[in-house]
């Protein structure tokens, strides 16, 4: 009978080590409980594998620098104002900024840019200015994000909005007929705040408030049996809340709802509710035509996929992954050094983008974006490991091997470069080992392209190593 461990060695050159055992006790001195005495004893001589520092002084923090850092505690907050109607058909003034707020129906915008690019469309010479702060699974009144992360009020505030569109209800609609009362009284609540900050620092915000869009029967499930009833009747209370609040409402429910069974040739989710990006282009035209009272144009794909581009720079910034280090407990450490750099160049990057739009959707022609206004990220704080760098044989060759074991590498970065940077590691039921590498950590910069992967590693013929 043999044993099989894997071990994990993190060095400039990963590598995953198999070790076999052949079952057989051996003398005490040679059993594992007696070598990880050994090792108890051993470890106040042993060297901190942790990262020690470098000679090289810490860089100094550039104060001007603090102001890309959104968070809770400290970023300001708008204050209150008289709140302003908001009539349909929409008219936008030239210049406005605006924001999405909301569930999954707005943040899916990010990615498929259709409503943006319409607007863009709509007003060629406006050079309007959007941000999609949308977050999946949001509520009217909840809203969770990371720790010390900016509420919505202070990135709305952050952003200068001027006209609000906002997507809520569907999340909501799951609490049924029982829960319409309390999504009354939570949308009133809402509705009453929002519409009485000046976010842009000198007015109130206009307002829209969409419907959710309907579900609809896919072979998987019936979504849109389940679902559609309760969909309705908390249309309906959003239409109320707007009213009452003299704000606008669109209904993109009506539009989108279908009695039919979707086949896969017209399916527009990809679950009976989320947009593909054709059931997006779908809302996209409804709620344009809610919004302005006329068809909208055919959409400019060159200007989409700027918009989409523009948006993704801004996610980065908006909602970076490690937000450990933006708002959280490295903030004032790394996070200052590393990170307020970054959202400063994602900042002028989303900008740079803006300009293009506006040049793009005025002259007709595609004008692709100038970065070359972006400064040379700032000195970040260094250290150095205090492990030495090893090739997998001379790994090997360090090892220390009871007699009663034989050790083989498995896998290394040799053989395959995608398992650079690797943070975790699984075996399934099949015997594949499942990598998870991170060359993009601890976050995306300007300018790159995440590249993080799921490596599936198999030994296919038996002989202990990855194939």
């Amino acid at each position: 009978m043999k044993l099989f461990f894997v071990l994990a060695l993190f060095s400039s050159i990963s590598a995953l080590a198999q070790i076999s055992y052949d079952g057989k006790s051996g003398p005490g001195k040679g059993t594992l409980s007696s070598t990880n005495e050994r090792r108890e004893k051993n470890a106040t001589k042993a060297r901190d594998a942790k990262n020690s520092k470098t000679a090289r002084k810490t860089p100094s923090k550039d104060p001007n620098l603090a102001k890309y850092y959104i968070n809770r505690k400290t970023s300001p907050r708008p204050n209150k104002i008289q709140p302003v109607k908001t009539k349909l058909p929409l008219k936008i003034p030239p210049g406005s900024r605006i924001a999405l707020i909301g569930n999954l129906l707005l943040d899916a915008e990010r990615r498929f840019g259709h409503l943006e690019t319409l607007l863009h469309q709509h007003y060629p010479k406006h050079k309007l200015t959007i941000r999609n702060l949308a977050w999946p699974a949001d509520e009217v009144d909840l809203m969770p994000r990371p720790d010390n992360f900016g509420d919505l009020d202070q990135h709305l505030h952050y952003f200068k909005s001027d006209l609000i569109i906002a997507s809520y209800g569907y999340n909501e609609s799951f609490g049924g007929k029982e829960g319409l009362p309390g999504f009354r009284k939570r949308l009133d609540q809402f509705l009453s705040h929002l519409k009485t900050q000046a976010y842009n620092g000198k007015t109130a915000a206009q307002i829209i408030l969409l419907s959710p869009t309907a579900s609809e029967n896919i072979a998987a499930v019936n979504a849109g049996d389940r679902n559609n009833e309760n969909l309705a009747l908390y249309t309906q209370a959003l239409a109320e809340g707007a009213k009452k609040h003299s704000i606008g409402f669109c209904n993109v429910f009506n539009g989108t709802k279908t009695k039919i069974t979707a086949s896969k040739l017209n399916q527009r989710t990809i679950d009976g509710h989320q947009n593909n990006i054709h059931g997006h282009h779908q809302f996209a035209n409804i709620a344009f035509k809610a919004l302005f009272e006329k068809d909208p144009t055919a959409l400019n794909e060159d200007l989409r996929q700027l918009v989409v581009d523009k948006a993704t720079q801004f996610h980065y910034r908006y909602r970076p992954l490690n937000t450990f280090y933006y708002t959280g407990g490295r903030n004032k450490s790394y996070g200052y050094l590393d990170f307020l750099p970054a959202m400063r160049n994602f900042d002028l990057m989303v900008a740079n983008r803006d300009t293009a739009i506006h040049k793009t959707v005025a002259t007709g022609k595609l004008v692709n974006p100038d970065d070359s206004n972006l400064p040379k990220l700032d000195d970040v704080l260094l250290s150095r490991g205090a492990n030495k760098f090893l090739s997998p044989a001379d790994e090997l060759k360090a090892f220390k091997i009871d007699p009663r074991f034989e050790v083989n590498c498995f896998a290394s970065e040799e053989d395959f470069p995608e398992m650079a940077c690797p943070i975790q590691m699984r075996w399934d039921k099949h015997g594949r080992l499942w990598v998870s590498t991170s060359v993009t950590y601890p976050h995306v910069y300007p300018g790159q392209k995440p590249c993080d992967k799921i490596i599936i590693l198999e030994d296919t013929n038996q002989d202990g190593k990855a194939d």
